[in-house]
């Protein structure tokens, strides 16, 4: 069994999740964890968060941050347990968009972040957006809504996983307003010559380079640098990016190309990379181009939002 956590999960994982492997419950914080043979439950009173024990690594992220996971779906009453089942690729009726179902690899994308993103980016009819890291196309989403049809969104996802489900909800949203919001499927990157990704259907998919073999099913998948993806598409401009991509910001900045010709708006999710935050090394690259960079509190999780300005 322990050469299965470790298979499963980073070291610095296994002693906290060995006592869920090995009895099949723990209780971690105040939290309730409870295992079975296909999924794990982090039970927090009568509200439950129910994972695939594939995606274990994410236990500490929701133990610490249960109610912003819990609280981006409405959860099914069963025998008086509230649940918000994670476990598997299902629709969920995110908090704060009514239109229509949204269908999730695993984790939802709460829009407590998303509104954050919109209060900086100010976006308006005409604009375009890269979405750097668009999961299952939600943010793709809210943002379309606010450039309109004469605006552009550019969703690039890397995860062979959740481009499936990507795919899906853009269709659904071009049926239901009859707008088209263009995916590109591969990897932001620092050179175009494709890298290893390891795709696990979830939010922290990334290079294989960042995190390693042991998190989901390894190939060989396209890469693009900013400049790229303007030339792909003939973008004569881009108002604003959002990055969200799981430690790969260290690294696409360095496109000073692309910075030459385009000043966008920038928001960005750090991650943690070899015990570091990439939140300075952002910022520092950034600044050799003029821009001003704030982090603020992103609501509900422990790592900020930083909010990049361009010179005026």
């Amino acid at each position: 069994m322990k050469d299965l956590v470790k298979r499963l999960i980073p070291s610095s994982m296994i002693r906290f999740a060995l006592p869920i492997f090995l009895r099949g419950r723990a209780k971690i914080n105040g939290v309730h964890i409870k295992r079975t043979r296909d999924y794990i439950d982090v039970i927090k009173g009568n509200n439950v968060i129910r994972i695939s024990t594939n995606h274990v690594v994410y236990l500490q992220d929701i133990i610490a941050s249960f109610e912003y996971y819990f609280s981006a779906v409405i959860p099914y009453n069963l025998y008086g347990k509230e649940i918000v089942d994670y476990s598997s690729p299902r629709y969920h009726d995110v908090i704060g968009y009514e239109a229509y179902p949204i269908l999730f690899p695993s984790l939802a994308e709460p829009l407590i972040t998303t509104s954050q993103y919109m209060e900086f980016a100010n976006l308006s009819d005409g604009m375009t957006v890269l979405d750097l890291g668009a999961y299952s196309g939600l943010t793709s989403i809210i943002f379309s809504q606010a450039v309109g049809k004469t605006g552009t969104v550019i969703a690039v996802e890397a995860d062979l996983v959740n481009i499936e489900y990507i795919k899906r909800n853009l269709q659904n949203y071009r049926k239901y307003c009859d707008n088209e919001i263009l995916l590109l499927e591969g990897a932001v990157w620092e050179n175009n010559n494709g890298l290893a990704f390891s795709s696990e259907g979830n939010m922290g998919s990334s290079a294989k380079a960042i995190v390693g073999n042991n998190r989901g099913s390894v190939s060989k998948i396209p890469s693009f640098t900013l400049s790229s993806i303007v030339t792909r598409f003939n973008l004569p401009g881009v108002d604003f990016i959002k990055c969200d991509i799981e430690g790969a910001e260290k690294v696409i900045f360095k496109d000073r190309d692309f910075f030459m010709k385009f000043m966008p708006k920038i928001i960005i999710e750090p991650h943690i990379v070899d015990g570091m935050e990439t939140t300075e090394t952002c910022i520092a690259e950034l600044e050799t181009y003029g821009y001003r960079s704030k982090k603020i509190v992103q609501e509900g999780v422990f790592l900020p939002l930083i909010e990049c300005t361009p010179p005026s």
